[in-house]
């Protein structure tokens, strides 16, 4: 189990986008103990139903925990501001302001406050952070959806291939690529 993490929308709308299955408020919690979300990236979390509420019940059961920058101390909030502006650059199209400022915001935090792992579904992240952020101190990893899964495939995750299958497709991911690429049918739990 990873200690912190700090958690995207995007891993939050399609974690939680089935009203039937609460992957979102399950799941999470067996990822890591503590779990952060920045505000802005909590406020970008409007759809669907099922996504808001499962959110709003782990963040009202202290499961995730809201933070930004405001209460960082000076030299907290120092590094804050620099890995920003050096993520802004590269992340944030001037005409578009608010694209990726969840991304941005999160991953600033956590790099002032040492989390080590942004859970994100964003495919494309962990090149950039990479190269603007990660020095070999506190680096920051991404966990996608497909890295949730492989965890429950070595049986690091309590979760049946069933119940993986069910997050893949509740995530919008294809099925086909889950039964030949990602958990292939016949294959046991910590097998692969």
């Amino acid at each position: 189990m990873i200690d912190k993490m700090i958690i995207d929308a995007d891993l939050c709308i399609k974690l939680g986008g089935h009203e039937k299955y609460k992957f979102l408020y399950d799941v999470l919690p067996m990822i890591a103990k503590h779990i952060y979300m920045h505000t802005h990236a909590h406020s970008e979390v409007l759809m669907p139903p099922s996504s808001v509420r499962q959110l709003k019940d782990l963040t009202n059961e202290g499961r995730v925990i809201l933070v930004n920058e405001s209460n960082l101390s000076n030299q907290d909030r120092a590094v804050y501001d620099a890995t920003y502006k050096n993520l802004e650059k590269v992340m944030i199209d001037p005409r578009r302001p608010n694209k990726n400022k969840g991304e941005v915001c999160s991953l600033a935090y956590a790099k002032a406050t040492g989390i080590p792992v942004f859970a994100t579904d964003e495919m494309n992240l962990q090149p950039i952070i990479d190269k603007q952020l990660n020095t070999g101190i506190d680096d920051i990893v991404c966990i996608r959806i497909v890295d949730i899964i492989n965890k429950a495939t070595i049986g690091e995750l309590q979760l049946s291939r069933k119940e993986a299958k069910c997050l893949w497709r509740v995530a919008g991911k294809d099925k086909d690529v889950f039964d030949t690429q990602i958990w292939p049918a016949g294959v046991e739990q910590g097998q692969t």
